[in-house]
């Protein structure tokens, strides 16, 4: 099911819509789109798209981060949890849309379910969900 920008937004923070009552709401997250520059707003994903290339996005940040922090001796085996979340914290990742996709497309390669579902991942794809999430206030560079 394809389902407009706007309405993924909504369906990822709001769960269903339950009907009129919910125009209001709906109205407001698509101004605030407008209003932050989704200048792509009418590109259309898949939900299920959309949750993939996002979750994704944060196990490439997560590989990077600790193993940046790894290679350069910031955690050991014998640290508290506590400080292991603060390096992680305070460690640097960056974000290609292109070996994003191209990762994500290696995955779902591996997995005939996959690529029905979700099909080729392009890195105009991966660039359009890290527009959403920084919409939604998830902070990336």
């Amino acid at each position: 099911m394809r389902i407009h920008l706007g309405f993924n937004i909504c369906a990822l923070f709001l769960g269903p819509i339950s009907g009129l009552r919910d125009l209001p709401t709906l109205h407001l997250i698509l101004s605030v789109l407008l209003l932050f520059g989704m200048d792509n707003y009418d590109y259309i994903l898949p939900s299920e798209k959309i949750a993939f290339i996002a979750y994704n996005i944060g196990v490439y940040e997560t590989v990077q981060k600790f193993g940046e922090s790894i290679i350069k001796g910031k955690i050991t085996p014998n640290m508290d949890i506590s400080k292991i979340a603060e390096v992680l914290s305070d460690s640097y990742s960056f974000y290609d849309s292109e070996i994003i996709s191209q990762i994500v497309n290696a995955m779902i390669r591996q997995n005939k379910e996959s690529t029905s579902i979700i099909g080729n991942v392009t890195s105009k794809d991966v660039d359009q969900v890290m527009r959403q999430l920084k919409t939604s206030g998830i902070s990336l560079p």
